[in-house]
């Protein structure tokens, strides 16, 4: 082989590893946390990678045809922008954590009150799951997210900690720019080479992927170090939380097709913290940081244990 291809063939065979490789990167950026502070400015700038990458790995006639029959995505960006975090929220309110972990609660409040992940297509292509329909309802979700958000936000938290015209205008950022960029892609490389190259997007998104999770790795070691119990305790609290998100729409839109359901679950259980990290970091206590690394773990772990169900509502729907 070529030497010159080989990054190429190494990039490919990273895509084709597609789930596998996003648990595994997981532990790797938190076993390189020295590199965290100087990945951890470009926080953004990755988010804006991911959703370009979900951009492309969407097919435009199956994009097309969803947004002609959007009664789906808009009950689904419903459920995950209004009902669940009224719901969960109510759940937290009465709970008693305000009072006993104020900063704790605040990132609570923000993690169900926030859109889904960027890469929610991307992770959609590698499980084979409905591409076209995760990304819409992304969109969707995004377009509600400066009202929803905030909304929330001054419900719970009784102030907002981020104004909805700068939430507005950064999701508007990384949208409109994104697909502006995969617009220009797909005009100078076409879609049929896009297609092609399908494995090697795949592995470019598990690289930015890993980048992120670097980012977020930021202090883990020290602070569950510093309290190994209260670190199992609240992972585990995150990922029952994300399972809970999962089953609840997965039982919502079963009518649907249980394999659009997964989809609608996979964008109700994994939140875009990125987001709400890149826009406060700085102002927001380490405990917030601490969860929003933790909060990772469930979206780089879940797609590899919830493949084999992916593949088999996928073949029976």
């Amino acid at each position: 082989m070529n030497l010159l291809n080989l990054p190429v063939a190494a990039l490919a065979w990273l895509g084709r590893q597609g789930t596998r490789a996003l648990a595994v990167s997981i532990f790797l950026g938190l076993a390189v946390p020295q590199l965290a502070a100087s990945v951890k400015p470009y926080l953004g700038e990755t988010v804006f990678v991911l959703l370009l990458f979900s951009y492309l790995r969407t097919d435009p006639h199956a994009f097309s045809r969803v947004i002609k029959t959007p009664k789906l995505a808009i009950a689904a960006s419903l459920w995950v922008m209004v009902a669940l975090p009224l719901l969960v929220g109510t759940v937290y309110y009465f709970s008693g954590v305000r009072d006993a972990m104020p900063a704790l609660y605040t990132i609570l409040i923000l993690h169900c009150a926030i859109a889904p992940i960027t890469s929610s297509a991307a992770f959609a292509a590698i499980m084979g799951l409905d591409v076209a329909l995760s990304l819409f309802t992304l969109i969707l979700c995004n377009v509600l997210a400066p009202v929803t958000s905030v909304a929330f936000s001054y419900v719970f938290l009784g102030t907002s900690v981020i104004s909805p015209l700068e939430l507005g205008l950064k999701l508007l950022l990384f949208f409109g720019g994104a697909a502006a960029v995969a617009f220009a892609i797909r005009r100078f490389a076409g879609q049929r080479r896009i297609e092609q190259q399908k494995d090697i997007i795949d592995g470019l998104n598990v690289i930015a992927m890993f980048i992120f999770a670097v980012s977020a790795m930021d202090g883990v070691p020290r602070i569950a170090m510093a309290d190994p119990l209260f670190a199992l305790k609240l992972l585990g609290f995150i990922v029952a939380l994300t399972l809970v998100l999962i089953g609840a729409s997965l039982l919502v839109f079963t009518r649907a097709g249980r394999d659009r359901a997964l989809v609608i679950g996979l964008l109700a259980g994994f939140r875009n913290l990125g987001v709400i990290m890149a826009a406060l970091g700085s102002t927001l206590p380490e405990i917030a940081w601490f969860y929003f690394a933790l909060a990772q773990f469930p979206i780089y772990i879940l797609p590899s244990v919830l493949k084999p169900l992916a593949n088999r509502l996928h073949h029976t729907a």
